[in-house]
């Protein structure tokens, strides 16, 4: 049998799952993201689907390492971030062909194909605003959370919490402290909401659930602690350190609650954890971890290939 992986066969994650995967006896096919952007081959032909040219309706199981979205083609001039001349086409060439794979994947969905994790949970995860609903409806502690374009409401809200934090609703920028110059731009923000958030002090701890199996439970560790982990150059560059953290069982209970909540089967969670308090911040569909992985020895990519290949199997 064999499985597929969409994602980037030079993508270290998604070889560690490919690998996997041959241990447990399945092949794996590679679709690449970004194959449309080079022309290669991809068509659906009545409801089947060819990939350079070859029929690919036999792969029953998909990890998919990300799903392309439309972007607007940009390069910096001058400190800012100007549009290219022809960006109106480019982008419209990234819309057509981000909705021919996302079509794809609902259609396999529908067939009821395996996949980790599929589109629908994928786009749940960009809004932020429903991650909070769903950790908040079942009882976990989430920062206390204002989402408004109100800059009367936002400066009350700061008055009151004192130590706030930012960040876009969809993602795609660090997280930032409300102080100083933003606060004097916040006529700024009318224009979109933006996630305003009590500074929930702590170790930044992530956990890894694949299926109902916690894989994965480890605070970040780096020599200078930042606002956001994924800012500090040392994590970025590899030279973070972890510390296994085993998790009470209600915690558990809310990890597992919150990605069945959201659609997710792998699932990477963020908290803040200090003492007796666990504060929820996000749950994210693709996570990084192989450098966890590589440095404690934790299962992951075994556990997202078991998933895939079970999946995949004929049911008897």
């Amino acid at each position: 049998m064999r499985i597929g992986v969409f994602g980037p066969a030079a993508d270290v994650q998604c070889r560690a799952v490919a690998r996997e995967a041959a241990a447990l006896g399945a092949d794996t096919l590679f679709i690449e993201p970004d194959a449309l952007d080079r022309g290669l081959p991809l068509s659906m032909l009545d409801g089947r689907t060819l990939y350079l040219g070859e029929p690919v309706d036999d792969v029953r199981g998909f990890y998919l390492r990300g799903i392309p979205a439309p972007y607007a083609p940009s390069l910096e001039r001058d400190g800012e971030l100007v549009l290219y001349e022809d960006w109106f086409t480019t982008f419209m060439h990234t819309r057509e062909r981000a909705s021919y794979y996302v079509a794809w994947l609902l259609q396999l969905a529908h067939r009821g194909v395996t996949l980790v994790n599929g589109p629908h949970a994928a786009s749940v995860m960009q809004y932020k605003p429903f991650q909070l609903h769903a950790l908040r409806s079942l009882g976990a502690r989430v920062p206390r959370t204002l989402i408004s374009n109100d800059p009367a409401a936002i400066r009350a809200f700061h008055a009151e919490v004192k130590d706030v934090i930012f960040k876009p609703i969809m993602g795609g920028a660090v997280t930032r402290v409300l102080e100083g110059e933003a606060l004097g731009r916040l006529e700024d923000v009318t224009a979109s909401p933006v996630i305003f958030q009590e500074r929930i002090p702590g170790a930044d701890l992530r956990v890894m659930l694949v299926g109902e199996e916690i894989v994965s439970s480890v605070a970040i560790e780096t020599p200078e602690q930042h606002l956001d982990f994924r800012a500090d150059p040392v994590y970025s560059g590899g030279g973070a350190s972890y510390r296994e953290v085993p998790l009470p069982e209600p915690i558990q209970r809310f990890c597992r609650e919150a990605a069945r909540a959201c659609g997710l089967t792998f699932a990477g969670i963020d908290i803040k954890h200090q003492g007796d308090d666990w504060v929820f911040l996000e749950l994210n569909s693709s996570p990084i971890y192989l450098d966890v992985e590589l440095k404690l020895g934790h299962p992951i990519s075994r556990a997202i290939a078991r998933c895939v290949v079970e999946g995949a199997r004929p049911q008897k």
